[in-house]
């Protein structure tokens, strides 16, 4: 079974994580969407349920995610397909593509592919790793090539017509804990993060939620909203 369905099976369990995440860009959902690496559909039953879209069509290059995903009834008509996003095809009005990038060695050309499948007004909700200084044994072990800074984004050039939104660092406490757990500690096992995930998401995200601002100078995300003008 695969690093990347371990991980995305053990996220699943973070409700209320999933759902802080999920409020940063459901206001952005609209017409045709393209979620890039659903994994086991966390964010594709939120979307579902919370959320107005024409079409849902997901993603993700792991079989073991899409043959647990299609097990799923999401009260919805929804288009699941195991593909890389290089062979996707058409244009959408929102596309959210989260923790997906920094398994991609050729970042550049997966970047510059989501933003060739926005829909003129188009949104791009964009999530990857924080700050290479953090990069730890657990990325290597889940197939990370790295971790991303603000500069680092920004030298991808944007093409014509496609601005930025906004951009910002996301959950400063996560990267304190991941900082302490995988630099300090050195863990590194991807396979035996279910306690810390559990912990986290019931003590700390309803912390930071309600006292720490949404946007801080560090975090344990990248967060990017690109619009195809």
């Amino acid at each position: 079974m695969s690093e990347l369905f371990t991980s995305a099976e053990q996220m699943q369990k973070a409700t209320n994580y999933n759902q802080w995440t999920f409020d940063l860009f459901k206001e952005y959902i609209k017409g045709d969407v393209l979620e890039v690496g659903c994994g086991v559909g966390s964010f594709t039953k939120l979307i579902a349920d919370q959320s107005r879209f024409d079409s849902l069509y997901c993603v993700d290059i792991s079989e073991h995610a899409i043959e647990h995903i299609m097990k799923k009834d999401f009260g919805k008509e929804i288009m699941i397909e195991c593909k890389d996003l290089m062979d996707v095809e058409g244009t959408y009005d929102f596309i959210v593509c989260m923790n997906v990038m920094e398994h991609v060695e050729d970042d550049r050309s997966f970047f510059y592919k989501l933003l060739a499948l926005l829909k003129r007004g188009g949104v791009l909700f964009h999530l990857v790793p924080s700050h290479q200084f953090l990069y730890s044994n657990f990325d290597v072990a889940a197939g990370h090539f790295k971790r991303y800074s603000k500069e680092m984004m920004n030298e991808m050039k944007l093409p014509d017509g496609v601005s930025m939104v906004k951009q910002y660092y996301f959950n400063m406490i996560g990267a304190l804990g991941y900082w302490a757990v995988y630099k300090l500690l050195k863990s590194g096992n991807v396979n035996d993060t279910e306690s810390e995930i559990g912990a986290f998401d019931k003590y700390v995200v309803p912390f930071s939620r309600k006292v720490l601002p949404q946007e801080s100078p560090f975090g344990i995300s990248l967060i990017s909203v690109y619009r195809k003008n």
